[in-house]
């Protein structure tokens, strides 16, 4: 599976070519920030065999928005979107018979206030902790902050491979028992940085996963070059997702009820029904006399017609009886002739 987060500016009209960089690319979700859309619905974009579902979440002035653009492939898998605000988004997805947990991010910007960065801290804090254990988290996203070159501190967080000084992300990964996963791949400067003008260059945009699921991460690169967008750039992570274990159905034997069939085993069942006539006359209420014949018609027909030992080689069909397997006989010797 192969995710990717990227600061696109706005989505007005620029949504074709996004869309077609994420077919060439072969994307299966990205995480979109900075959309500038205002409200929050959904809608198809692309052509025929490049089709992409944008869900996103804006505000009214514009300024800010994030979304999600999921591969046609994979919307039938979505379960649910959680539009917390306009810079907070989860998607739930099934993969491989898990569930992930998809968050799109964007921090505010140097810039905003204080009040606004501790309250968008504290909403990824509360909806990260509200996931349930053994789902899958993902974030991608804008973060707005750097992770430096150094891992002192947040060694299990931070894999040493990073660019610029640390910020606070750091220790959101290390409270929630999170990764960085740029920083556990060896690449050049130029291929570290996701966001670049004329004066400054920076790596702000990241993909995160948990811990114990550091493994399934097995590249995270930064694309440079795209026209559509100038100065951010794509951030693609390659997920090797495995299925899970299929748990083996515990066995359930059952009354092979369809012996009574048989006409000698039909009158016996029958001739123990009635020497067990009288086991309802001392029931009382219709409830306890109902229980009493239902227990003594189970223990007859074990008795009699037995149970099954295993599960059937062969799924059984409600219309195959002797009619039909003569007429199929008749058939295969006319063939045959």
């Amino acid at each position: 599976m192969r995710m990717a987060t990227w600061n696109i500016g706005t989505m007005s009209r620029r949504s074709g070519e996004v869309v077609e960089v994420m077919s060439r690319r072969g994307v299966d979700v990205c995480c979109v920030q900075e959309t500038r859309w205002k409200g929050g619905s959904a809608r198809w974009m692309g052509m025929h065999g490049s089709m992409y579902k944008f869900f996103w979440q804006g505000c009214e002035d514009e300024n800010t928005g994030v979304g999600m653009l999921v591969a046609e492939k994979w919307v039938d898998q979505v379960v649910s979107v959680t539009r917390v605000n306009e810079r907070v988004m989860v998607m739930k997805l099934v993969v491989c018979r898990r569930l992930f947990n998809i968050i799109s991010v964007y921090a505010p910007q140097v810039g905003r206030s204080t009040e606004d960065k501790e309250e968008f801290w504290d909403k990824l804090y509360e909806l990260v902790n509200g996931i349930p254990t053994g789902e899958a988290v993902v974030l991608g996203g804008d973060m707005n902050g750097h992770v430096g070159q150094h891992t002192i501190g947040f060694e299990g967080v931070h894999g040493g491979m990073g660019f610029g000084t640390r910020e606070t992300i750091l220790e959101f990964g290390d409270a929630m028992g999170m990764v960085v996963c740029n920083m556990f791949f060896r690449k050049a400067d130029n291929h570290l940085v996701t966001f670049k003008s004329e004066r400054s260059r920076s790596q702000i945009d990241y993909v995160m996963v948990s811990s114990v699921d550091r493994d399934m991460v097995k590249n995270v690169k930064v694309v440079a070059g795209e026209e559509c967008v100038s100065q951010q750039r794509l951030v693609i992570a390659d997920l090797l997702v495995r299925g899970g274990r299929k748990v083996r159905k515990k066995f359930v034997p059952k009354l092979k009820v369809w012996e009574l069939k048989k006409g000698t085993v039909k009158e016996k069942f029958s001739e123990c029904i009635r020497n067990r006539a009288g086991v309802t006359d001392g029931a009382e209420g219709a409830n306890e006399r109902w229980e009493a014949m239902k227990k003594e018609w189970l223990e007859v027909t074990e008795q009699v017609c037995g149970g099954t030992k295993g599960p059937a080689r062969h799924k059984e069909r409600w219309w195959w009886n002797d009619e039909a397997a003569r007429v199929v006989e008749e058939k295969q010797a006319c063939f045959k002739a």
